[in-house]
């Protein structure tokens, strides 16, 4: 396991244990882990990923279940009694059960439950709530260099602008600049199969990509089933159900056949080359299950992966353990993907963000 995807399983087990850890708290402790000296991991993810006193007990518990160590490691003063807060006793009046010796915790509530909730198995009144807890994910694409310089520091010498300030000393270099190339976010483009197969996921999927486009104006979303459809402009509205009337109004192949690579070559013959997959990050949300011949798929998929970024792949039917990828679309294409995927529940959408976040070359 990469110190990238350790630092995204970590995450995870804090946010499955009740913690609000996001990318922006992953992000700050990578940094402070590439900084403090060995064996202080443990403080550079307290000082960064809890922000308030009662979470350290679980970030404690959470922290040496993860990486190993004693138990007695913990502060005494976080040892106290463990109020198990179990779902429905507060309707039905049965208290709390009291164990003692471990730190406070609480189970999972009803939101964190549905955070690990298969979209397949999903009410849609779940669907809905899913909706609402999907909007206030934060999707960011990674930094990229541009032409462009300016002001930096750390960087090269900025000769002209140095000269400039030399005029106000007499001649004298005392202060000397320097610049460096811009950094701007790379292009994220979702590609959606809402094709029969993935009619139990494509919903909450097409929500995700409306959550995506909210974070940055530059996000390009498409669907494909049968032929591709762009869906940039009918999910650019600010509510998810009025956006999802729209894109459902707009695509005609919904539930229909999966034709993925010739969808593909539609996509980049007519956007990816152009610019829009050109050095982006490109998320393919399919189970692989191809109708035409795989070398079709197979030779647009070796296209995109020479224009994009990165490709990701997700597939929903990797939830299950013993899933193999043995359709022979899902063979084709696997070559040629950087970052392979489940992409079935909200935590795992989550955790696909954060390491779109961290992907670098």
């Amino acid at each position: 396991m990469s110190a990238v995807e350790r630092v995204v399983a970590f995450g995870g087990a804090l946010r499955a244990a009740g913690l609000p850890v996001g990318t922006d708290r992953l992000l700050a402790f990578r940094e402070a882990a590439e900084l403090v000296p060995g064996g202080e991991l443990y403080w550079a993810g307290r000082a960064t990923l809890v922000g308030r006193r009662d979470e350290l007990p679980v970030y404690d518990r959470v922290y040496h279940e993860f990486f190993g160590g004693s138990r007695r490691s913990v502060p005494p003063s976080l040892e106290r009694t463990v109020r198990l807060q179990l779902a429905g006793a507060a309707a039905s009046g049965e208290g709390s059960v009291e164990v003692a010796g471990a730190p406070e915790v609480g189970l999972a509530s009803s939101t964190e439950l549905l955070r690990h909730k298969s979209f397949s198995r999903c009410t849609p009144e779940e669907l809905a709530e899913l909706a609402r807890l999907l909007a206030r994910l934060q999707l960011e694409a990674p930094l990229r260099r541009t032409p462009r310089r300016g002001p930096a520091r750390p960087g090269d010498l900025d000769l002209r602008r140095t000269l400039r300030r030399a005029l106000r000393t007499g001649g004298e270099t005392v202060e000397p600049a320097w610049r460096d190339r811009r950094r701007r976010r790379r292009r994220l483009v979702l590609l959606l199969d809402i094709s029969g197969s993935m009619s139990e996921y494509s919903r909450a999927l097409v929500v995700f990509a409306h959550a995506a486009l909210r974070n940055d104006r530059r996000f390009e979303a498409f669907s494909f089933g049968t032929r591709l459809t762009r869906l940039t402009r009918p999910l650019a509205g600010a509510r998810p159900d009025e956006a999802l009337r729209r894109a459902a109004a707009q695509t005609a192949d919904w539930d229909g056949g999966t034709r993925i690579g010739a969808s593909l070559k539609t996509f980049l013959d007519e956007f990816g080359h152009p610019g829009t997959a050109r050095g982006a990050v490109v998320v393919i949300c399919s189970d692989g299950l191809e109708v035409d011949e795989p070398k079709l798929l197979t030779a647009q998929m070796a296209r995109l992966h020479r224009l994009a970024h990165r490709v990701v792949w997700l597939n929903p039917l990797k939830e299950n353990p013993e899933y193999a990828p043995l359709a022979r679309g899902m063979k084709a294409a696997l070559p040629h993907v950087d970052l392979f995927a489940s992409g079935h529940n909200l935590a795992s959408l989550e955790e696909i963000a954060t390491t779109i976040s961290m992907l670098r070359r």
